[in-house]
């Protein structure tokens, strides 16, 4: 856990120097990945920015401005009492990676918005590696859907957030 912010500090002055130039989280991680330890360094740096989030460790694994992929791996503090991943955790990672998603796309379409409703759907226990993938074709009247499975690729859980999106004046 700790490597991945000794490998942030790394490129913290190539991240600087992206950000600098204008460059969006999805321009940014796209040209990380292909670095050395370059998911990690930005995961870290978005469990930084976003400390509620980065709570779970999430990796991100994929990132456009079309779609999301993030990943929690199943440890011993994310575990409720039933001995699977904790409900919180799995809906986290699902806001987590929407909300990904839905930044780089505010940003495109010069908008802001903010997110006012999360429903989250249950169908299984969670455990192992959990991935939670969001696609833009699924925003759909400013609600957004993240689908989130386990290492058996078996569906565990559905994030919908509802976003209050306005134009940038």
């Amino acid at each position: 856990m700790i490597f991945k912010y000794i490998v942030l500090v790394l490129y913290l002055p190539y991240i600087y120097y992206l950000k600098k130039s204008s460059k969006n989280l999805s321009e940014i991680h796209y040209l990380l990945k292909s670095k050395f330890c370059g998911n990690k360094a930005f995961s870290a740096m978005i469990s930084i920015l976003s400390p509620y989030s980065g709570s779970i460790n999430p990796i991100v694994e994929n990132y456009d401005q079309y779609f999301t992929k993030c990943y929690i791996q199943e440890k011993r503090f994310l575990k409720n009492p039933f001995n699977s991943v904790h409900a919180i955790a799995i809906a986290n990672l699902g806001e987590l990676t929407s909300g990904l998603l839905m930044m780089d796309y505010l940003q495109s379409t010069k908008q802001k918005g903010i997110i006012t409703n999360i429903h989250i759907k249950y169908h299984k226990k969670a455990r192992g590696k959990i991935t939670a993938i969001c696609d833009i074709k699924s925003l759909n009247e400013d609600i957004i859907k993240s689908e989130i499975f386990d290492n058996k690729n078996v569906l565990i859980c559905e994030v919908f957030c509802t976003w209050n999106i306005k134009k940038i004046i």
